[in-house]
Parts: C-alpha cells; structure tokens; sequence
C-alpha cells in the first residue's frame, strides 16, 4: 500500500536536530512495525499549498499534527478540508493524529475549538467503549499528548472509541475508513521532554511538571503503530471482499 503523509506542520524550530522533523518522526515510528516492507510512505507538505493530483494517487492518507488551528486562517486550510471530504467520499483510508484528528472531524461536519481546560499534556491513558476489528488486545491505550485544542463535536456517522474527562473525544472512527486520535503515538518521551521544556512559558510550569511525573511508565505509541497498519489492511481487505463501507 502506498500511503501519503499529508504534512501540516513542522518541528519547532528550538528543537534539537536530532529529532528531524514530523515526517522523520512518523517513519521511525512505521519502521517498527514488520510490515513495514508492504507500505511505501510519500509526504506530501500541504502545508506549502503541495496536494496530490488526483485522490486516488494513494491507497491511504494520514495527516499529521501542527501548530495551526482548524480556526486559523491560513491558505492551505480549506483546500486541505475539501480533500478530506474527497478522501471520505472516495471511501480512501484516513489516519489523523493531533491536528489531523480536528480537522478530519471539522472538514466532515463536526466541530474542534481551544479548549477553555487549557494543555493537555503528558501520557494519558485513555479508555476503550468500543473497539473496531483493527484493535485487539487492549482495554485502553497510553498516549503521549500535547494540545490545546480539541474535538468538540462528532462528524456524522462517527464512533467514538474513546475518552478520557479532559479530552472526552480522544479517538473516534467513521466505519472503516477513517481512524483518528488526538495523542501522538510517534512521538518519544525524550522528543516530548524537549518540546514542553522549549514551551514551558507557554504551556505552565505546573503542568509541564505534572507532564514529566506520566513519562516513567512509557506509552503505547508502538501498540498503536500496528494498530494503524491493522486499519490500512483492514480496509484494503474489505474492498478486496466488496465490503468496506
């Protein structure tokens, strides 16, 4: 499968160079999984006005997370969201992480706002109330998650897997083609260590302090990797059957 990184956002640029940048991050995270082999990954920066020719260019998109809001106005925002409503409407598989799980619920009917409860950071496990065919072997999952904003509102048709009480929309699914999550599974403890250091003005030394004391007990980011593999074949499999929905 050939899969495109629709790129919404960079690194901060205080970062140190040894964590590359949000595509690095992701395919570091890809290689773990032993099907890496299968998949061909292509970015594709959005961001810079770059999309793909024609939708059916990839068997499968995944957008990334960014500093930007669903409610910014930048130029690449409303094209972004008709081609999210392209991909859905093309019944093409789409993964959102951070950013890209707003803006998928935004551009399908749904609503993302800052949250007036402020940053949620840190590794927050959050619960499962439902789990699609893709997700086996777990009640919850542990993520790394560093945000403001957040899904407010459910496109239509969409499940919500699970929440937490500060991010009640965590993860949610729309049939089999569209999986998405607020936490970030590619990012690293030490990757996230550095981030919340770099903004910790920003973000508030208490919470950036209680973000450190969730880091000994690792996350799920690597589970989640084989999740996402799970939900690309799963799909590609219900096409093969004539039955993905």
């Amino acid at each position: 499968m050939h899969i495109a990184i629709l790129e919404t956002g960079r690194t901060n640029s205080a970062m140190p160079a040894e964590f590359g940048d949000y595509p690095d991050l992701f395919m570091t995270f890809f290689k773990t999984d032993p099907r890496f082999d299968d998949f061909t990954f292509s970015v594709v920066p959005v961001m810079d006005g770059v999309f793909p020719d024609n939708v059916n260019d990839y068997d499968g998109y995944l957008v990334t997370g960014s500093k930007t809001g669903v409610y910014d106005d930048e130029p690449w925002i409303a094209p972004l969201s008709a081609f999210i409503r392209d991909i859905h409407k093309n019944d093409i598989p789409l993964v959102g992480i951070c950013f890209g799980h707003q803006i998928i619920a935004h551009a399908l009917g749904g609503h993302a706002a800052k949250s007036q409860k402020g940053w949620g950071l840190g590794i927050r496990t959050v619960p499962f109330n439902h789990k699609p065919d893709w997700i086996d072997g777990a009640d919850d999952v542990r993520l790394i998650h560093v945000h403001q904003d957040q899904v407010e509102k459910l496109p239509e048709g969409a499940t919500l897997l699970g929440g937490t009480d500060f991010c009640p929309m965590a993860i949610y699914a729309i049939g089999d083609n569209v999986f998405s999550m607020q936490g970030h599974p590619e990012f690293t403890v030490d990757y996230t260590d550095a981030l919340i250091d770099i903004k910790s003005d920003v973000m508030g030394a208490d919470r950036v302090a209680d973000a450190r004391t969730t880091f000994p007990d690792g996350h799920d980011g690597l589970v989640m990797t084989g999740w996402i593999m799970n939900f690309y074949q799963n799909h590609a499999a219900h096409q093969s059957r004539g039955t993905s929905k």
